[in-house]
């Protein structure tokens, strides 16, 4: 397996922030505090509080927009 490094991240899933320099091939990846993977907002504190506000701003969006433009029948 070949892992592109310029393509990759680090995260270190602890309550506090940790330093865990990762190396691959000689280089070390850089390390981040928040990801999304499949459409998921994944934190290093594993709270999803984040993700939950950002999923009710989308929905919140949808329902303006569904509003303005008024009944389709």
């Amino acid at each position: 397996m070949r892992i592109s490094t310029s393509k990759s991240e680090a995260m270190v899933l602890d309550r506090k922030r940790v330093a865990c320099p990762l190396r691959v091939g000689g280089e070390v990846l850089p390390q981040v505090e928040e990801f999304k993977y499949l459409g998921v907002l994944f934190t290093s504190e594993g709270k999803m509080e984040r993700e939950i506000d950002r999923r009710i701003g989308a929905a919140s969006a949808v329902m303006r927009s569904v509003y303005r433009t008024g009944p389709s029948w």
